[in-house]
């Protein structure tokens, strides 16, 4: 759920002076207050544990994340990032506000000159077109230099504290069950009660952009690179029809499901933030069902965790945009084939999945929780797999008619998703690609026009007819291999263009 709240901005002198409302309010609420932008983004339940909070800043952001929310600010003036040393919180539990006090740089007088009258203008989409992005590498954490007051009458500060929840639907707390497994084989975040939500998506991105190989994605760009003696899965066709379960699956749904107890959802659970996670889940699995022809083998457990950073990541989504971004990220940078069209076309297998084939979904949720089930990765069916079967089997929480809206939501955000939005850089790989085909195609040329030359200076002046035969045969020849690799790039840039 994402809801855009009053965070008040008041500028004075060096100093941004913020005051956040922590009690949930309407999403009709208006938009941010003059002076920045700000918004709020988490759980739909309520706070209750204010010190129980995560802060990063950057040079023109503010984001913390409190007990069950994240709540971000940007600026228009730059904050001074690099010589803050501590940062008092001051926490009115009447108003359910949240005071603080952010320094800020010197402000650059044509810079300030120009947000001023944008401001003054109270034009909402001049105050947000302020070109400052978001880096999540480039946040410092400094939840360690705070300390907050919880009242109004002189308490001491204290400093903040983490026990954020994790797993299905942000039910689970404390320390992480011990399943006899090394958690760091199969996951990022070793202790999520002790990490912040905030601090799993920024552990995340920075991991993501370390990992992303050029070289790897432009050997899949021209086309996938496919092992001898397989075939080719872009053109594989999922049979949604497959829909019989084992005596084992059977077996394995009948033990979740069996109890009424057992298929309650938490109280007060984010609807959106559980549709999320099971988006996420779903996209590896159309992955790696296309990838390996729906013939599951050894790597099939590592692609369906790695692929879902609600697994691997105990990561928690709220809009579907930020969960298909995610996977075609991390479809991009581990696994076999990393092709842009290839994860679209893993997009488009799920949206199918969904409009009409809630017992296929169930089948392939039993035959992940039994792939997991045989190494360290059950750790994923205690906290999300086991409770994601109960879900989509329970039709009273999630009825066909709510799986339908979740693919027709899913289809509009895949419309609106391009690789600009992926944060890679692919535009500009793509082209530099191109231009080194170019490159090399004139290198070639070049020196086939040299080994004719010396070939004609081999044959002397004597025959004078049959060289100049010989020279309208090669340049006949060389046209017609022009034309044959110019049409080759021109392809590629059409490709490139669509």
């Amino acid at each position: 759920m994402s809801n855009i709240l009053k965070i008040i901005c008041e500028y004075s002198g060096n100093l941004c002076e913020l005051q956040v409302p922590l009690k949930k309010i309407s999403p009709a609420t208006g938009a941010a207050e003059p002076g920045g932008s700000s918004s709020c983004i988490g759980s739909g339940r309520e706070i209750v544990n204010v010190r129980n909070s995560d802060v990063f800043l950057g040079d023109y952001h503010f984001l913390i994340y409190v007990d069950v929310r994240l709540f971000k600010f940007r600026s228009y003036r730059r904050f001074d990032v690099k010589d803050i040393k501590n940062l008092m919180l001051f926490y009115n539990n009447k108003q359910h506000v949240l005071f603080l006090q952010l320094p800020c740089l010197p402000a650059n007088e044509e810079e300030e000159r120009r947000d001023n009258r944008k401001i003054r203008s109270n034009d909402k989409k001049s105050v947000n077109s302020i070109e400052r992005p978001l880096d999540l590498g480039k946040l410092k954490r400094i939840t360690d230099l705070c300390r907050i007051q919880l009242n109004d009458d002189n308490q001491d500060f204290v400093k903040l504290e983490a026990k954020f929840d994790y797993g299905f639907a942000s039910k689970f707390h404390g320390k992480i069950r011990n399943f006899e497994c090394d958690l760091k084989n199969v996951s990022r975040i070793m202790e999520p009660s002790k990490a912040s939500p905030l601090q799993r998506s920024i552990d995340r991105n920075i991991h993501e952009m370390r990992d992303f190989s050029r070289e790897q994605y432009k050997l899949n760009f021209v086309e996938l690179q496919i092992p001898d003696g397989h075939d080719n899965p872009a053109l594989f066709n999922i049979n949604f029809k497959d829909t019989t379960l084992t005596s084992d699956e059977e077996s394995l749904l009948h033990n979740l499901t069996c109890k009424p107890e057992m298929m309650k959802m938490p109280k007060d659970f984010d609807q959106m933030e559980v549709d999320c996670g099971l988006i996420s889940i779903l996209l590896a699995i159309c992955y790696d069902i296309r990838s390996t022809t729906n013939e599951a083998n050894c790597e099939s457990q590592w692609t369906r965790s790695i692929l879902t950073p609600t697994l691997y990541y105990f990561e928690p989504f709220y809009r579907l945009r930020d969960v298909v971004i995610s996977f075609y990220r991390r479809s991009l940078i581990y696994p076999l084939y990393r092709n842009y069209e290839f994860s679209r076309q893993c997009v488009e297998d799920c949206i199918q999945a969904l409009q009409m084939h809630s017992e296929w979904l169930v089948k392939q949720l039993l035959i992940t929780h039994e792939l997991f089930n045989v190494g360290e990765r059950a750790v994923f069916n205690y906290y999300y797999l086991d409770d994601y079967i109960r879900y989509i089997t329970n039709m009273s929480v999630c009825p066909a008619t709510h799986l339908q809206t979740l693919a027709y939501n899913l289809k509009n955000v895949l419309l609106d998703i391009f690789k600009k939005h992926l944060g890679l850089g692919l535009t500009d790989l793509e082209s530099e690609l191109l231009r080194e085909l170019i490159t090399d195609i004139h290198i070639a040329s070049s020196n086939s026009e040299d080994e004719s030359e010396d070939q004609e200076d081999g044959e002397g002046e004597a025959d004078d007819a049959g060289t100049e035969s010989c020279e309208s045969e090669f340049c006949n020849s060389n046209e017609s291999s022009d034309t044959e690799e110019n049409s080759v790039i021109e392809k590629q840039m059409n490709e490139l263009k669509l």
